[in-house]
């Protein structure tokens, strides 16, 4: 029998196997999630007629003779290329956009696949559809460190999401502000001293010397103290310029002046003018060039009203008229955090005058309102005021009872707003906090809640501290209390934090100071009243979020995605599912956009990436093939009918 014969019988078969394989990828053009395969042939085998000879002195080498015995299918691969994808608009609906399969169980088995027709089930179960393998995730589990992110579990489950479920309501325990407090505002009352983080630099020869402790006193021999390193220079209150409203101020008696060693400052060579607001500071320095020469002279000037807020109050009804410097401090005693303490300097009629020093402190309301009903004179104080009618101004009061002056609060310099908390019931309530400058690079923040006057709240104010460049130092945070026993609920303990961390921001994202217009508000609570599961939604990176009635989106699960090393070698299972196989690799179960897996487009479907121009080429290709091999089979049949007709 001829050899030819059946090399065309193989020809036959493989090419058939090729026209199956295009079939069925034409079959499946429209399956969603196939991949389609491809046919490599291979020479059979060969018979060897004469075998090769080596080259020898005078002859060359001889090449072997070797007949071909036909084809054989060396393999069925898979292409694992990413197939189109189509929207469906369906919220079950998945479609991997890179490398990974989803994870799904019949029960008892893992299989993987590219079909992401999924569906809910009755009992809430995300299922694929036409097949019921229930769909493998990750479940999404509140982090116990940090209650405002979420962490991946560890171990593959069921995704499960129950439409129409409740969560209970959650109080709220932290609040976050960020953006801006204008730093172009002046204080919102006068503040006597306003020195914080302020300096002054001045030289005297070579030397650069900086005075940044700059502050106000409380008694007469301490009203005014400049210093830094070894400098100090105490000044003490000596009168009031009528015509600027200026103190008149003098080398304290009681305090020591301090300066460098070699550097030589009498008591008459420290002046305050009143009239400018000009400290001159005059003395004596070593010679750097010939120490023993005498001392040099020098003179330096300092802008010391630049540091001073007051009021000027003048009282009219006594002759000659008396004037007071009227001043505010921001009370940090324990207990009384955010009281303020009005001070009013003066000079009484003795011979030679003595200074006067008038206090009353002052609680303030939850809303900074003064509350002068609660006032209490400090020391021997005598002085008397009453709060405005809105509660925003001082009037002080002369002797005799009539106004003098009223001291309002600058709104201006205020910056309030409002966001809404919750109770454990999940009722909603709203909490104000404002901020009032109080000093430079320094403001006060109070909290309250506007609508509910009779709530009681504590630790609702303190000091927030920010540093030349802008961003808070110091008073990051504000830990208040409310009491919601009256309704019922649990009382509350809600942190105010202004670094912008509670969001995921950096410290510059937070409450920051700078010459920019007021644009601070709350952007973040973790409070919420009760809800039901009404929808979800699937992210890029596989998380399924859950999207409840009182506006809350807590993530659920993420969706597993399964790599393999050789994709290839997975077995088909049918039902566009594979199972892992001995040359596939151990399944890499990861959630999408991590360790190389793919992203996930919800609403959408990955279709099959069969082309079927070029599946109809193939076919072609296949087609003549066979013909060819078929040929071949029947030449052959005819050489041996004229071998069979010699002996006729």
């Amino acid at each position: 029998m001829l050899r030819s014969l059946m090399s065309g019988v193989t020809g036959v078969r493989a090419h058939q196997t090729l026209l199956d394989v295009v079939g069925n990828n034409i079959a499946n053009v429209n399956t969603v999630g196939f991949k389609k395969s491809t046919v490599t042939f291979q020479d059979l085998m060969y018979q060897t007629t004469r075998g090769a000879s080596s080259p020898a002195e005078g002859r060359g080498g001889i090449n072997p003779m070797q007949v071909g015995l036909g084809v054989n299918v060396a393999a069925i691969g898979t292409i694992h290329s990413q197939g189109q994808t189509q929207f469906t608009g369906n919220r079950t609906d998945m479609a991997v956009q890179g490398d990974g399969y989803y994870v799904v169980s019949d029960g008892n088995n893992e299989m993987y696949t590219r079909a992401g027709n999924f569906l809910l089930d009755g009992n809430g179960n995300l299922a694929q559809a036409g097949t019921g393998y229930m769909v493998k995730g990750f479940a999404m589990n509140m982090d116990p460190i940090d209650p405002t992110k979420y962490t991946v579990g560890s171990s593959l489950t069921d995704i499960n999401i129950p439409v129409g479920q409740k969560i209970p309501a959650k109080g709220t325990e932290l609040a976050g502000y960020r953006c801006n407090l204008d730093s172009r505002t002046s204080v919102y009352l006068p503040m006597g001293i306003t020195g914080n983080d302020a300096s002054v630099s001045f030289d005297i020869g070579t030397d650069r010397f900086l005075l940044n402790n700059i502050a106000g006193g409380k008694s007469a021999g301490e009203f005014f103290t400049l210093a830094g390193g070894d400098w100090s220079i105490p000044l003490e209150f000596g009168g009031i310029d009528e015509a600027t409203g200026m103190p008149q101020l003098t080398l304290s008696s009681t305090a020591p002046l301090a300066t460098p060693a070699g550097i030589t400052v009498l008591p008459a060579g420290v002046v305050f003018d009143s009239a400018t607001g000009t400290l001159t500071i005059s003395g004596t320095y070593p010679d750097p060039a010939d120490p023993l020469n005498p001392p040099l002279p020098f003179s330096t000037k300092i802008e010391a009203a630049g540091f001073m807020n007051y009021s000027l109050v003048t009282d009219g009804s006594v002759s000659p008229a008396k004037y007071y410097l009227a001043e505010f401090d921001d009370v940090q005693t324990a207990g009384q955090e955010g009281f303020r303490t009005l001070r009013l300097w003066s000079m009484d009629s003795a011979v030679p005058p003595v200074a006067e020093v008038n206090e009353l402190l002052i609680p303030v309301q939850d809303d900074g309102k003064f509350n002068l009903s609660a006032a209490t004179p400090v020391g021997t104080s005598t002085l008397t005021a009453r709060a405005s009618e809105n509660g925003l101004g001082i009037a002080i009061l002369s002797a005799s009872g009539d106004d003098l002056a009223t001291i309002n609060q600058k709104i201006a310099s205020v910056h309030g707003t409002k966001m809404d908390v919750y109770d454990s019931l999940g009722n909603a309530h709203t909490l104000e906090v404002s901020w009032e400058k109080t000093d430079n690079n320094q403001w006060r923040w109070r909290a309250w809640l506007p609508e509910e006057s009779g709530m009681t709240l504590t630790n609702n104010t303190g000091l927030v501290n920010f540093t030349p460049g802008g961003q808070i130092e110091s008073g990051s945070t504000g830990e208040i209390g409310i009491n919601f026993a009256s309704l019922g609920a649990h009382d509350a303990r809600i942190t105010l934090d202004f670094t912008g961390e509670s969001f995921g921001k950096g410290a510059l994202e937070g409450v920051t100071q700078y010459g920019s217009a007021f644009t601070t508000k709350g952007y973040f609570q973790d409070g919420y009243a009760m809800g039901v599961l009404n929808d979800f939604a699937t992210g890029k990176d596989g998380t399924i979020t859950g999207v409840y009635s009182n506006g809350r989106n807590i993530p659920l699960y993420r969706v597993a995605l399964a790599l393999f090393s050789n994709p290839s070698g997975l077995d088909k299972f049918g039902d566009t599912a594979y199972l892992a196989s001995n040359n596939s690799g151990l399944a890499q179960v990861v959630p999408p956009l991590e360790g190389g897996a793919g992203s996930i487009a919800g609403g959408t479907l990955e279709m099959g990436n069969v082309d079927l121009s070029e599946e109809f080429v193939r076919l072609i290709v296949a087609q003549r093939g066979f013909q060819a091999s078929a040929r071949v089979v029947t030449t052959s049949d005819q050489v041996l009918e004229e071998l069979i007709n010699i002996k006729r």
